[in-house]
């Protein structure tokens, strides 16, 4: 995953390159994360208070944060400090370079047109159809089919408005991992991770015309149907259903043997075994 670092990144030498104060001790850094997966050595931005035990990490924080034992840089709007921190990170090459020839199993059958990046792996029996656009770092298991048109590992849709209310891109360093024996449909997009690698477990199904945002990981055996939407940070179980042109709101969780109906607006989570319909969408309860 190119969020770790290729060297030691002191958060003092990042808090004079975005002219920000460091609030406690200096620590080295070695990649960057969400701060719902920080551990050790991460880097992570914080918008709002949370109850949490901060591991060893650097926080990009809002300006009223204070912490005794946290090591922090405060900003006005610690979303784009960090997406600018993303690019110094990158302008001074501390992630790892897509810099190796694809790694394709000898069975996997490519159709014309196919796009192929570095760094990208394919597993045992894979069928690529022509068209088809898969970008630098992306893993895809054995006995799966990409069918035509469809864009695997492209940055997502990211950005934060800068003071002049201009919208400023934020990098993806993340990528996208697919399991084993799973089928995604034409014309799809499934992007890569901002942070964290999207993934989608073995044996899912995805019809054609599905967009997969970054950060989403999708259950195994879990079916994704036509026109469907999958926003940012989406969860989905296990053995879930999502019907055709469902939109499910980004940060959502989708439980277990979840259905999403027909055309569903899902604004909350979902249970376990639960179907919702409807906008917004709701529990359908049984009579």
């Amino acid at each position: 995953m190119r969020s770790k670092f290729q060297k030691p990144l002191r958060l003092s030498t990042l808090a004079q390159a975005l002219n920000l104060n460091l609030v406690g001790k200096d620590i080295d850094l070695n990649h960057v994360a969400p701060i719902s997966h920080s551990v050790d050595g991460s880097l992570s931005f914080l918008t709002r208070d949370r109850e949490m035990e901060f591991p060893n990490v650097g926080l990009i924080a809002f300006d009223k944060f204070s912490h005794k034992s946290v090591s922090y840089l405060l900003a006005a709007n610690p979303r784009l400090t960090f997406a600018r921190a993303l690019h110094w990170l990158e302008a001074n090459n501390y992630f790892t370079e897509y810099n190796q020839d694809a790694k394709i199993h000898p069975s996997v059958k490519i159709g014309q047109f196919v796009s192929i990046g570095r760094n990208v792996e394919i597993g045992e029996g894979t069928v690529i159809l022509p068209n088809v656009v898969i970008h630098n770092g992306v893993t895809i298991g054995k006995r799966c089919m990409i069918k035509s048109g469809t864009v695997i590992g492209q940055d997502g849709f990211g950005f934060e408005r800068d003071e002049n209310q201009v919208p400023f891109r934020i990098p993806h360093v993340g990528t996208v991992v697919i399991g084993d024996d799973v089928e995604i449909g034409s014309l799809n997009t499934v992007c890569r991770g901002t942070l964290r690698d999207t993934v989608i477990g073995n044996n899912v199904k995805i019809d054609d015309h599905v967009h997969v945002a970054h950060n989403v990981q999708i259950g195994a055996k879990t079916y994704v149907i036509a026109c469907a939407e999958l926003s940012g940070g989406v969860v989905i179980g296990e053995e879930a259903w999502i019907s055709p042109q469902s939109s499910i709101k980004e940060q959502l969780k989708i439980g277990k043997g979840a259905m999403v109906g027909l055309g569903a607006v899902v604004l909350k989570d979902v249970p376990e075994y639960k179907t919702v319909v409807g906008n917004p969408a709701r529990i359908l309860e049984k009579k």
